[in-house]
This record gives structure tokens, C-alpha cells and sequence, in this order.
């Protein structure tokens, strides 16, 4: 078997970016030699679901945070990595080509029995892994590495191409999304006493000095710091592994992993969770941190309003940006991204809080998407425009967060596709930060839609204004009153009412001012309508030439398939004027 291994190997080295790898030994630190654990799922994996009992904690906080390249605005979302992992494309943040983070606990990490912390990243498959070291630190200065191996033996390309996870080994990335990578912190006391003894053969010249200068300061019973590095997938990282030397002296074996990828480069930090923690001397205490919102430059200061459950003060430091911090105020002095930290320290009572953080951007403008509700589309439907626009502009792009896996969108030209198989999808539009006209606009927030491929012989299936006046029995057009209740056919058929009974109405909720004299509407639409629809704004209703499209903000969609008539009900704000006397309407259209 082992001259089969070989053989494999040298003739999979003769291609050019191949390496030649020999059948590798037990290293210190590892529990068992190559082939290593499979993917999620598989009897032989160590992949730690997300839902895992065994998970107690997860991290709070984050520093030193330094974005490598390939990183759009909208994924520079450091918060989205704290707490429990989700498990989706899209509540990440996005390190890029060679970017890092380092997190921190409410609770130190501890050396247990098993694993002890775990790593979540959001690939959508078990073989599209995007890869990252794994540093520990107990005070914030000294990192340790845990020992990797990367067996995969030619470049992956940016997309199609797989890693397989029975070739990698102490990496982060290593499973799925919704799965953890675990991570034991004993490796790392095995691997140093291996070093320091001079019997370790296996570990490269470069890995074996920075154990013996790092691991002295290392309290495996107090781990604070978790820091992930990117790999770069380029032919330049190399693993520990000093069997394998290339023609030039380098000691490693390359790691292979995507690449080049754009937009959200590198590796997608989901969560850390904490299998194994220190319980803190004195009385629990916890912060909360309001979210602070993106805000124009304008705005000269924010009043920050953090609090403890202590009672005590938080304190507050500007860790990125154009800010300055004094007491709760926050002083705006430039633009760009902005992340300040609470904490609170504790004291003879209270064990020190951990630390919370909070990012936002300061720009000219602030931005928003809107993005209609897409009705239930049918099986084999091919380029469906989805109607989607900025506030500012700027282009929005699309993507499908979930969905069946023929389901296909294109994120310049919204064009859709939903493949023969029938499912839920979750589409959202997303918005970098960018510059119109000599203004710039911070990132949009995100906005997803839910709808479902269904057959077209389905209830559900959308249906289009003559099959609903065939179903409902009339023959009258869209701009007449069937049932005489002051609401045209059109407006029924897009909110799926009885066209036949004067109770049966649309339902429109314009409600109270929220942010200043802005308010909000609030209309029911039918799964099954295929409608678009402008909201336009006059402040005189007797100029018929002073109606206005304006783009309102999204605020929520809620679906509600239950029953024979499926809606989805918006809520979106409605920007305000300072000319007194405002006036709104909804001009429907059928697609």
C-alpha cells in the first residue's frame, strides 16, 4: 500500500504546481496521521455542529482587525462574527487575501478534556474551504500557532474546484457552514515539549522557533485571545511540515486553497465558539451595546449609551477610525469606518465584563436598497428580472443566500433562474459603500426576500391578472371597482382581496413619525401577484405634474404562506420634506 501512495504522489507531481508528498508519520500534537477527519456529516469527522450542546460560550469581542485585499464594504462586518454562529452565507465578516482578527471571551479559554474552542466559517459545501491559522494568546502580545498540515497538491481555483478535508489538518475552514472546526489546546503542549526536546523531526525550522519563543508565555488554562489569520491560496503559505522541501530549501508543503476570489475574499469568519472556559473570580457581569448605526459626517458627534449589569460606568476607546471618544460622547472627524469598544473593568464585587464592540461608517450620505418582493415563480423559469434599486444610484448587487441548488441568480443584471427543483429561496440584495456625483455614501443594509419555486400546476404558483379575473369569475379591467369599495381590481388582484366582496380590502397602515418626521407604510401584497409598484410623493394635489418617485427604505418583510392566499407584508419608511403639507401614492402595474 505504501509503494501505491507513493506512486500516486510522484505521478501527481509531474504536473506543474503539483508537490511531492511523502506518506506523512504522526506528528506531535496531531491524534492520528493522513488520511485526517472527513467532511461534516461523515462517520469520520470531528465537526462541531452549531447547535451542539457542548458549546458554552461564544466570543464578544474583537481587535486588531486588519482586512487583507478583495474585501467589499459590505462585508467589512467585524459584529457579525460575535455570538452564536448562524450558519449562513452572509452573517460574516470577511478577512480577505491575507487580512486577520483577533476575538476575545467574556470567559478565558481553558485546557479541558477534548476539544476546547471551535471555528466557524461559511462555505456552502464540503469542498469549497477557505482556510486560516489558528493563534492563541493568553496576554494579547504572544501567539501560538497550532500545528497544520495541507496535503492538497495543485492551486484550487477561485470557484469549481475542491479542497478535501481528509488532506488538511489543523486549520480553521476545515467543514461547512453551520459546523465548527474544534481545536485542542493540548496539541499545543505536546508540540512545545516535542521542540524543547529536540525529538520533534517533523516540525519546520521556522514553526519550531517561534513554539519555543511564544509558548513560555502561554497559559493554557487562561486563553484569552484567538487570532485567525487568512491563507492565501496563491502557492506562497506553507504548512509546518519538514519532510517536504522544496527544490530551493523552503521547508512546508504549500497550502492550496481558493483563489483568486473578489468581493468577499479570503476567509468568512462566522463564529468561535468556547467548549472549555474559566469561571471568573467575583460576580458575573455583562454589557450591552446598543447598535449605532451608520451616519453622515454631518452629524458631528453620537451619544454613546452602553450600560452594564453591574451598574457600573462602561468606558468607551475608538479602536479604528476618524473618532474621537470623551466620556459618552463620540466625535465624528472624518469619514470611513468607525469601531470603538465598551468595557467595563469591574471591581472588589464584579469580574471585569467582556468587552463589546460596535462598527459603523461615517459618510456624506446614508444609503438605502429597495428591493420588491419577488413573487412565487415556477419550476424552469430562465432570466426573471427581479426589480431592485438604490437610493444613491449606485448598482446593487444580487445574491441567493439559500434556496433549491439549480436556483441561480446574476448579481449585476438580476436576473433569475429557478431550475427544475422546488424549494424556498432567500435572495438579498447587498450595497457597498461608494461615490455619486461627488457624494459619498456609506454601505446599505442588506435585504432579503423569501419566495417559493413551486410547479405551475400549484396554488401557490404566481398567476397573472387575467388568470385572477378567470379564478375570481369577472371580466371587468384593471381600473374598475367590481365590488364598489373604492379599490380598483388592480389593487386587489396585487393583495390578493375578493374582487367580489366590498370587506374583503387591501390592507395599507401608514403609521407614526419615527426618526424625526419620517413615517412608515405598512402594505400586505400577494404571493402570487405578479405586480411592480412606484411610490410617489406631492406636496400640492392640484398639480398633477408635481408627483414625485421617490425610493422608500425597506424596513421588513414578513411572509405568510398559511392558507390559500400566501402574502408577504412590507414595511418601509417614507422620507419626509420640510414643506408642511406631504401627500403619497402607490401606482400599481402589472409585469
Amino acid at each position: 500500500m505504501r509503494f501505491l501512495v507513493l506512486f500516486f504522489y510522484l505521478a501527481t507531481s509531474l504536473s506543474v504546481s503539483a508537490q511531492l508528498v511523502p506518506d506523512p508519520p504522526i506528528y506531535p500534537g496531531q491524534d492520528r496521521t493522513y488520511p485526517f477527519h472527513g467532511a461534516a456529516g461523515s462517520a469520520d469527522t470531528t465537526a462541531i455542529s452549531k447547535n451542539d450542546p457542548s458549546l458554552v460560550a461564544w466570543a464578544t469581542g474583537y481587535q486588531d482587525l486588519d482586512y487583507g485585499v478583495g474585501v467589499a464594504d459590505n462585508w467589512k462586518t467585524p459584529s457579525k462574527a460575535l455570538g452564536p454562529a448562524e450558519g449562513s452565507a452572509f452573517s460574516v465578516v470577511t478577512l480577505g487575501r491575507g487580512g486577520q482578527i483577533t476575538l476575545t471571551f467574556a470567559k478565558p479559554i481553558t485546557d479541558g478534556a477534548g476539544f476546547d474552542f471551535a471555528v466557524f466559517e461559511n462555505s456552502f459545501s464540503d469542498g469549497f474551504l477557505e482556510l486560516a491559522w489558528v493563534e492563541v494568546s493568553s496576554d494579547g502580545v504572544h501567539f501560538v500557532r497550532f500545528p497544520n498540515l495541507s496535503y492538497t497538491y495543485n492551486t484550487v481555483g477561485a470557484f469549481g474546484a475542491t479542497v478535501d478535508p481528509t488532506m488538511i489538518h489543523g486549520l480553521a475552514g476545515k467543514y461547512r457552514a453551520g459546523f465548527g472546526t474544534p481545536f485542542d489546546l493540548s496539541q499545543l503542549q505536546v508540540a512545545y515539549d516535542a521542540a524543547i526536546a529536540d525529538t520533534d523531526i517533523y516540525f519546520t525550522a521556522a514553526y519550531e522557533a517561534s513554539l519555543e519563543t511564544n509558548f513560555p508565555f502561554l497559559d493554557l488554562s487562561d486563553i484569552r485571545y484567538v487570532r485567525l489569520i487568512d491563507i492565501v491560496g496563491d502557492a506562497t503559505a506553507r504548512d509546518v511540515d519538514a519532510n517536504v522541501v522544496d527544490a530551493s530549501g523552503n521547508e512546508g508543503a504549500i497550502i492550496y486553497d481558493p483563489f483568486p476570489t473578489i468581493g468577499s475574499a479570503g476567509f468568512d469568519l462566522d463564529a468561535v465558539a468556547v467548549l472549555n472556559q474559566l469561571d471568573p473570580t467575583g460576580t458575573v457581569q455583562s454589557i450591552t451595546f446598543p447598535n449605532i448605526g451608520n451616519r453622515r459626517l454631518a452629524d458631528g458627534s453620537v451619544t454613546l449609551s452602553a450600560t452594564a449589569t453591574s451598574g457600573l460606568p462602561v468606558s468607551y476607546v475608538v479602536m479604528e477610525g476618524a473618532a474621537a471618544v470623551s466620556g459618552s460622547i463620540l466625535t465624528l472627524t472624518g469619514l470611513g469606518q468607525v469601531i470603538i469598544q465598551a468595557t467595563q473593568a469591574g471591581d472588589a464585587t464584579y469580574a471585569p465584563a467582556a468587552p463589546l464592540t460596535q462598527s459603523f461608517y461615517v459618510a456624506d450620505e446614508l444609503q438605502h436598497i429597495f428591493l420588491l418582493p419577488v413573487p412565487n415563480q415556477t419550476v424552469d423559469t430562465v432570466d426573471v428580472l427581479i426589480d431592485v434599486v438604490s437610493s444613491s444610484g449606485l448598482p446593487v448587487s444580487l445574491f441567493i443566500d439559500s434556496g433549491p441548488p439549480d436556483a441561480a441568480v446574476t448579481e449585476s443584471t438580476h436576473l433569475f433562474t429557478s431550475g427544475s427543483v422546488p424549494g424556498t429561496v432567500i435572495l438579498r440584495a447587498s450595497l457597498s459603500s461608494g461615490e455619486s456625483g461627488g457624494v459619498t455614501y456609506a454601505p446599505a443594509a442588506d435585504v432579503a426576500v423569501e419566495f417559493e419555486i413551486v410547479a405551475a400546476s400549484s396554488s401557490k404558483a404566481a398567476r397573472s391578472f387575467s388568470q385572477w379575473q378567470a379564478d375570481n369569475s369577472i371580466t371587468e379591467t384593471h381600473s374598475f371597482d367590481s365590488d364598489q369599495n373604492g379599490v380598483s381590481n388592480l389593487e386587489e388582484y396585487a393583495a390578493g382581496t375578493n374582487p367580489k366582496s366590498a370587506s374583503d380590502r387591501p390592507s395599507y397602515l401608514y403609521g407614526q413619525p419615527i426618526s424625526g418626521q419620517d413615517f412608515t407604510l405598512e402594505l400586505v401584497l400577494c404571493a402570487r401577484a405578479r405586480i411592480d409598484l412606484d411610490l410617489e410623493t406631492s406636496s400640492d394635489l392640484s398639480d398633477s405634474e408635481s408627483w414625485e418617485v421617490v425610493i422608500p427604505e425597506i424596513l421588513s418583510i414578513q411572509n405568510n404562506s398559511a392558507g390559500a392566499r400566501p402574502t408577504q407584508t412590507v414595511r418601509m419608511r417614507l422620507p419626509s420634506n420640510s414643506e408642511g403639507k406631504q401627500f403619497w401614492r402607490i401606482v400599481f402595474k402589472e409585469k
